[in-house]
This record gives C-alpha cells, structure tokens and sequence, in this order.
C-alpha cells in the first residue's frame, strides 16, 4: 500500500492506493497554513493501512532535485506562511521513503503512463487553475533540469485595452498573472464557466492561453499538450485556446498534429491524474 498527497493552493488530495496509480481510498481538504494541513495529512496516513512510500506532488516553487541541500523544501512561494515550509522533513515521523514533485509533474507522470499523453515521446501537461503551471515529460519523465519549469510566468502581450492589474507578485504580464482562476474572479468577480458562453472573457482568457501555447510549441516542438485545472473545466475552453494558438504561431512552427482536433486536450485521468502521479512516483521510491 502506497500514499499519495496532492498539495494545491486551494485544496490538499490524500490518497491510498497502488504502485500502477489506482486510487483506493482519499480525503480532500482546504489549504490552509503549513502546520495545520500536515497535521490532517500525517492523521489520514496514520490511520488505516500502513503504507510502505509516499509521493507527494506539490504547488510551487520547491525544490525537487534529490541532489538539492534544499530538497522537498517550498521556495519563493507567493502563498502566506508557506516560503521555505520544509515538506521532506514534515512527513519524516511517517518513516517511510517520500518522493516530492511539483503537482504538475505528477500529473503528468501520470497521464504519459495511464492517460492521453500515453505513447509519447514528448508532452507538456498544463494546469490552469489558481495557478498555472506546466510539465515537460520526454520518454515518460519530466524532464530533467536545473530546476522545474515555470511556464506559468511566461510573458505575454495584452489585448488592446487590458488594464486589468496582474495577480501575480513579480510580473505584470505573465500567462498567471492574466489568465489564472483568481485573475479571472478579479476581471470579472466570477469564474470562467460561470460567464455566458458568448462573454468577451472567453475570448479574452482564450487569447492569453493561445499565446502561452504558442509560445510552448515554438520552446518545446510537444506532441500533444494536455490542459487540466479549474479553469480548464470551461466548456469549449480547449478548442478556443488550440484556435488562439494557431492564431498566434500564424502559419510559423507548425509541425505534424500541431493543427489536429486532439493537439490540446483535457486530462485522461480527469483530477485523478495528481494523486494517480504521486503513487507513481511513491511506487518508483519504496524500499
């Protein structure tokens, strides 16, 4: 039996399940600060089946190189009382091996070993949420690097007429600062799926994701790119966003499937994919 946390900024997945990502039992729960979620996750992991290793995928930035003094440690995160919260070390009384990712690498783990990015050589698993965050996976894996990606800080050009202020602390153009869940309640104090279907928001977000797709095909040549999240749940989202994309490259950096119905797709896994990724990765570590 393995564990499996999916620590978002809004809410915190824990599971028990197998080392081929089967979910078999789990709680969800809010945020809220570091101290008090960890108590919840260690009282859910000491109750019940004993687990043999844990995956954990994580919001961020944290530092997730094994060979990091830093390891498993959040860093310049923007989210009150969690900068520099030591996540290896507050799991360490479980005593069992713990694996730490971002969340969206493990949800891209994921979907290249269960879901629709399965069979490729190359992806990028998207979230768009309260955050937006982005996954490289080459040969199944993320790739590797100094550091996780952070596609999510992408720059973007605005639309003509768009004073809206950015969300994001450090960027004032960014793909998250624009287009992220809380963006979109700041612009227009409701959700994405919330706005009629013909609301100049959908255009708008759609055009900003377009831009940031555009800009990932052109970095990153993937095969498919996969778009979970939130704000992702918006009928018709994926389309419009494929569309703006095209808009975007216009005609420059095209490549085989880049122009087909099934290039941008939701998750296979749906919001299981995290959780599915964090007992890959607890499976890959166990003694």
């Amino acid at each position: 039996m393995l564990g499996a946390v999916e620590l978002g900024g809004t809410k915190i997945r824990v599971a028990r399940g197998g080392g081929d990502g089967r979910i078999e039992a789990g709680e969800t729960f809010a945020t809220v600060g570091p101290d008090e979620s960890f108590a919840r996750i260690l009282d859910f992991f000491r109750g019940g089946s004993p687990i043999d290793a844990i995956g954990i995928g994580a919001f961020g930035p944290v530092a997730v190189g094994r060979g990091d003094a830093d390891y498993g440690r959040l860093r310049g995160t923007p989210k009150p009382g969690w900068r520099d919260f030591d996540i290896g070390a507050a799991m360490g009384s479980l005593g069992v091996p713990v694996a730490i990712d971002t969340d969206v690498n493990a949800a891209g783990r994921a979907e290249a070993a269960l879901g629709a990015l399965a069979g490729l050589d190359s992806g990028i698993y998207l979230t768009v949420g309260t955050g937006i965050g982005g996954a490289l996976i080459v040969g199944g894996s993320p790739a590797p690097g100094a550091s996780h990606p952070e596609m999510g800080h992408v720059a973007l050009v605005r639309a003509p007429g768009d004073d809206c202020p950015s969300v994001c602390t450090w960027h004032q153009n960014c793909a998250e600062g624009l287009a992220s869940g809380p963006a979109i309640e700041r612009r227009f104090g409701a959700s994405l799926s919330a706005l009629p279907d013909g609301h100049p928001g959908r255009a708008l977000i759609a055009f900003y994701l377009g831009q940031l797709l555009a800009s990932l095909v052109l970095a990153a040549a993937p095969r498919r790119i996969v778009i979970g999240g939130g704000v992702a749940k918006t009928p018709g989202l994926h389309e419009r966003a494929h569309a703006a994309m095209l808009r975007s490259l216009n005609g420059y950096g095209l490549y085989p499937g880049v122009e087909g119905p099934d290039f941008v797709v939701p998750p296979a896994l749906g919001d299981d994919a995290g959780l599915a990724g964090a007992l890959l990765m607890a499976g890959a570590c166990r003694p």
